[in-house]
Protein backbone atom coordinates (compact mmCIF):
# COMPACT_ATOMS: atom_id res chain seq x y z
CA UNK A 1 0.00 0.00 0.00
CA UNK A 2 1.17 3.69 -0.26
CA UNK A 3 -0.27 6.67 2.35
CA UNK A 4 -1.46 9.47 0.42
CA UNK A 5 -1.87 11.47 3.85
CA UNK A 6 0.63 11.05 6.69
CA UNK A 7 2.32 13.81 8.92
CA UNK A 8 5.27 11.43 9.46
CA UNK A 9 7.76 14.52 9.98
CA UNK A 10 8.73 16.15 12.85
CA UNK A 11 9.34 20.09 13.45
CA UNK A 12 6.71 21.52 11.07
CA UNK A 13 3.12 20.74 12.06
CA UNK A 14 0.97 18.71 14.90
CA UNK A 15 2.61 15.34 13.84
CA UNK A 16 5.22 13.72 15.18
CA UNK A 17 6.82 15.23 17.76
CA UNK A 18 10.42 13.99 17.30
CA UNK A 19 13.09 12.53 15.11
CA UNK A 20 12.49 9.08 17.50
CA UNK A 21 8.48 9.39 16.78
CA UNK A 22 8.78 9.32 12.99
CA UNK A 23 11.06 6.58 12.77
CA UNK A 24 8.92 4.14 15.14
CA UNK A 25 6.51 5.65 12.97
CA UNK A 26 8.22 4.04 9.80
CA UNK A 27 8.75 0.60 11.45
CA UNK A 28 4.75 0.60 12.33
CA UNK A 29 3.74 1.87 8.88
CA UNK A 30 5.88 -1.09 7.20
CA UNK A 31 4.61 -3.52 9.55
CA UNK A 32 1.25 -2.50 8.68
CA UNK A 33 1.80 -2.90 5.08
CA UNK A 34 2.81 0.25 3.73
CA UNK A 35 5.57 0.41 1.29
CA UNK A 36 5.55 3.95 0.36
CA UNK A 37 4.34 6.85 2.42
CA UNK A 38 3.30 10.69 1.51
CA UNK A 39 4.90 12.85 3.56
CA UNK A 40 2.10 15.52 3.71
CA UNK A 41 2.78 18.45 6.54
CA UNK A 42 -0.50 20.77 7.36
CA UNK A 43 -0.32 24.10 5.64
CA UNK A 44 -2.27 26.77 6.65
CA UNK A 45 -1.20 30.98 6.97
CA UNK A 46 -0.70 31.99 10.74
CA UNK A 47 -0.39 28.85 12.32
CA UNK A 48 1.93 25.88 9.89
CA UNK A 49 4.19 28.14 7.19
CA UNK A 50 7.22 25.83 6.82
CA UNK A 51 8.21 26.51 2.98
CA UNK A 52 8.91 23.82 0.50
CA UNK A 53 12.91 23.89 1.02
CA UNK A 54 12.46 23.40 4.69
CA UNK A 55 9.83 20.50 4.52
CA UNK A 56 12.41 18.85 1.76
CA UNK A 57 15.31 19.14 4.34
CA UNK A 58 13.61 17.17 7.10
CA UNK A 59 11.86 14.40 4.60
CA UNK A 60 15.67 14.06 3.65
CA UNK A 61 16.85 13.38 6.92
CA UNK A 62 14.01 10.53 7.92
CA UNK A 63 15.16 9.07 3.94
CA UNK A 64 18.17 7.30 4.98
CA UNK A 65 16.00 5.52 8.37
CA UNK A 66 12.84 5.17 5.59
CA UNK A 67 15.27 3.16 3.01
CA UNK A 68 16.64 0.88 5.94
CA UNK A 69 12.90 -0.15 6.78
CA UNK A 70 11.83 -0.34 3.45
CA UNK A 71 9.46 2.78 2.77
CA UNK A 72 9.65 5.02 0.15
CA UNK A 73 9.30 8.40 1.46
CA UNK A 74 6.96 11.47 -1.40
CA UNK A 75 6.92 15.32 -0.73
CA UNK A 76 3.20 16.93 -0.45
CA UNK A 77 1.07 18.62 1.62
CA UNK A 78 -1.97 18.96 3.32
CA UNK A 79 -2.79 22.71 2.44
CA UNK A 80 -5.38 24.21 4.15
CA UNK A 81 -8.15 26.46 1.24
CA UNK A 82 -7.58 29.16 0.56
CA UNK A 83 -8.07 31.41 -2.77
CA UNK A 84 -4.47 31.83 -3.16
CA UNK A 85 -3.49 27.99 -3.17
CA UNK A 86 -1.97 28.33 -6.87
CA UNK A 87 0.32 31.45 -5.96
CA UNK A 88 1.43 29.27 -2.86
CA UNK A 89 2.72 26.73 -5.30
CA UNK A 90 4.43 28.79 -7.48
CA UNK A 91 6.13 30.57 -4.25
CA UNK A 92 7.06 26.99 -3.59
CA UNK A 93 5.34 27.74 0.12
CA UNK A 94 3.44 24.46 -0.94
CA UNK A 95 4.02 21.47 -3.01
CA UNK A 96 2.06 19.14 -4.89
CA UNK A 97 2.31 15.79 -4.58
CA UNK A 98 5.68 14.16 -6.10
CA UNK A 99 5.34 17.59 -8.08
CA UNK A 100 2.52 15.70 -10.08
CA UNK A 101 -0.59 17.64 -10.79
CA UNK A 102 -2.21 16.50 -7.70
CA UNK A 103 -2.64 18.42 -4.32
CA UNK A 104 -4.04 17.61 -0.82
CA UNK A 105 -6.48 20.12 0.35
CA UNK A 106 -8.30 20.17 3.95
CA UNK A 107 -10.78 23.15 4.81
CA UNK A 108 -12.74 23.65 8.06
CA UNK A 109 -14.60 21.25 10.71
CA UNK A 110 -17.04 24.05 11.00
CA UNK A 111 -20.52 23.36 10.02
CA UNK A 112 -20.55 25.12 7.08
CA UNK A 113 -18.16 24.95 3.82
CA UNK A 114 -15.38 27.13 3.49
CA UNK A 115 -16.75 30.36 2.20
CA UNK A 116 -16.48 30.25 -2.05
CA UNK A 117 -15.19 26.46 -1.51
CA UNK A 118 -16.78 25.31 -5.06
CA UNK A 119 -15.34 28.64 -6.47
CA UNK A 120 -11.70 27.75 -5.08
CA UNK A 121 -11.53 24.21 -6.57
CA UNK A 122 -12.74 25.65 -9.86
CA UNK A 123 -10.01 27.88 -9.93
CA UNK A 124 -7.70 24.94 -8.47
CA UNK A 125 -8.80 22.56 -11.66
CA UNK A 126 -8.86 25.59 -14.46
CA UNK A 127 -5.08 26.04 -13.46
CA UNK A 128 -4.15 22.78 -14.74
CA UNK A 129 -4.27 20.82 -10.81
CA UNK A 130 -6.43 18.06 -9.36
CA UNK A 131 -7.85 18.52 -5.58
CA UNK A 132 -7.72 15.33 -3.46
CA UNK A 133 -10.04 16.62 -0.50
CA UNK A 134 -8.50 15.33 2.49
CA UNK A 135 -10.98 13.22 5.01
CA UNK A 136 -14.58 14.42 3.33
CA UNK A 137 -16.20 12.36 6.13
CA UNK A 138 -14.89 14.60 8.56
CA UNK A 139 -17.15 17.67 7.91
CA UNK A 140 -20.31 18.36 9.33
CA UNK A 141 -21.78 19.87 5.72
CA UNK A 142 -20.95 16.48 4.15
CA UNK A 143 -22.23 14.43 7.26
CA UNK A 144 -25.22 16.52 6.93
CA UNK A 145 -25.79 15.81 3.07
CA UNK A 146 -23.40 14.02 0.87
CA UNK A 147 -25.01 15.90 -2.15
CA UNK A 148 -21.36 18.42 -1.20
CA UNK A 149 -19.21 15.88 -1.85
CA UNK A 150 -20.75 14.60 -5.13
CA UNK A 151 -20.46 18.58 -5.96
CA UNK A 152 -17.07 18.37 -5.90
CA UNK A 153 -16.55 15.41 -7.57
CA UNK A 154 -18.15 16.64 -10.58
CA UNK A 155 -15.71 20.15 -10.00
CA UNK A 156 -13.00 17.63 -10.26
CA UNK A 157 -11.77 17.09 -7.32
CA UNK A 158 -11.05 13.36 -5.70
CA UNK A 159 -11.57 12.45 -2.33
CA UNK A 160 -9.63 10.76 0.20
CA UNK A 161 -10.97 8.98 3.53
CA UNK A 162 -9.17 8.22 6.73
CA UNK A 163 -8.64 4.41 7.63
CA UNK A 164 -9.47 5.40 11.15
CA UNK A 165 -13.25 6.97 10.51
CA UNK A 166 -14.75 3.33 9.70
CA UNK A 167 -13.93 2.19 13.47
CA UNK A 168 -15.43 5.64 14.82
CA UNK A 169 -11.84 7.50 15.49
CA UNK A 170 -13.10 10.49 14.76
CA UNK A 171 -16.71 10.12 16.02
CA UNK A 172 -19.69 8.59 15.23
CA UNK A 173 -21.22 10.99 12.03
CA UNK A 174 -17.89 10.74 10.54
CA UNK A 175 -18.14 6.52 10.90
CA UNK A 176 -21.90 7.15 9.19
CA UNK A 177 -20.62 8.93 6.42
CA UNK A 178 -17.52 7.21 5.38
CA UNK A 179 -20.04 4.36 4.87
CA UNK A 180 -22.19 5.97 3.21
CA UNK A 181 -19.60 7.43 0.22
CA UNK A 182 -18.61 3.92 0.15
CA UNK A 183 -21.61 2.73 -0.88
CA UNK A 184 -22.78 5.51 -3.50
CA UNK A 185 -18.71 4.62 -4.54
CA UNK A 186 -17.33 8.30 -3.95
CA UNK A 187 -13.85 7.65 -2.48
CA UNK A 188 -10.95 7.66 -4.83
CA UNK A 189 -8.20 7.21 -1.93
CA UNK A 190 -7.53 5.85 2.11
CA UNK A 191 -5.09 7.69 4.18
CA UNK A 192 -3.61 7.11 7.67
CA UNK A 193 -3.81 10.62 8.35
CA UNK A 194 -1.47 9.12 11.22
CA UNK A 195 0.41 12.25 14.11
CA UNK A 196 2.08 9.92 16.24
CA UNK A 197 3.23 6.50 16.91
CA UNK A 198 1.06 3.71 18.31
CA UNK A 199 -2.01 5.50 17.18
CA UNK A 200 -3.41 4.86 13.22
CA UNK A 201 -0.64 2.35 11.92
CA UNK A 202 -0.91 0.06 14.87
CA UNK A 203 -4.52 -0.59 13.89
CA UNK A 204 -4.41 -0.83 9.87
CA UNK A 205 -5.36 -4.44 9.83
CA UNK A 206 -8.74 -3.77 12.04
CA UNK A 207 -9.66 -0.93 9.70
CA UNK A 208 -9.26 -3.02 6.85
CA UNK A 209 -11.38 -5.57 7.89
CA UNK A 210 -14.12 -3.46 9.12
CA UNK A 211 -13.93 -1.77 4.97
CA UNK A 212 -13.82 -4.56 3.67
CA UNK A 213 -17.38 -4.96 4.48
CA UNK A 214 -18.31 -2.07 2.42
CA UNK A 215 -15.43 -2.66 -0.67
CA UNK A 216 -14.27 -5.92 -2.60
CA UNK A 217 -10.38 -6.57 -2.41
CA UNK A 218 -9.98 -4.96 -5.70
CA UNK A 219 -11.98 -1.78 -4.80
CA UNK A 220 -9.87 -1.35 -1.30
CA UNK A 221 -6.67 -1.79 -3.77
CA UNK A 222 -7.81 0.27 -6.06
CA UNK A 223 -8.07 3.32 -3.06
CA UNK A 224 -4.55 2.04 -1.21
CA UNK A 225 -2.80 1.36 -3.87
CA UNK A 226 -3.08 1.34 -7.44
CA UNK A 227 -4.72 4.95 -7.63
CA UNK A 228 -1.71 6.69 -5.16
CA UNK A 229 0.68 4.74 -7.67
CA UNK A 230 -1.29 6.82 -10.25
CA UNK A 231 -0.57 10.33 -8.23
CA UNK A 232 3.11 9.86 -7.16
CA UNK A 233 3.54 9.18 -11.35
CA UNK A 234 1.17 12.35 -12.26
CA UNK A 235 -1.04 9.39 -14.27
CA UNK A 236 -4.72 10.31 -15.02
CA UNK A 237 -7.76 8.87 -12.81
CA UNK A 238 -10.98 8.54 -14.52
CA UNK A 239 -13.82 8.37 -12.36
CA UNK A 240 -17.57 8.05 -13.53
CA UNK A 241 -19.51 10.86 -12.19
CA UNK A 242 -22.29 9.52 -13.63
CA UNK A 243 -22.78 6.69 -10.72
CA UNK A 244 -22.76 9.59 -7.71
Amino acid sequence: MIDIHAHILTEIDDGASSFEESVAMLYEARKAGFSGIVCTPHYMQQFYERDVNYVSNKLQELEVDAKRVGVHLYQGNEIYISNEICKFINDKKVTTINNSRYLLIESSLDNNPTKNYIEIIQEIVKNGYIPIIAHPERYPYIQKDIKFAKDLLNKGALLQANFASIDGYYGTQAKKTIIKLFKNKMIQFLGSDAHNKKTIYTNISQYMKKISKYLSENEIDELAYKNPVKVIHNEVINIDTSKF
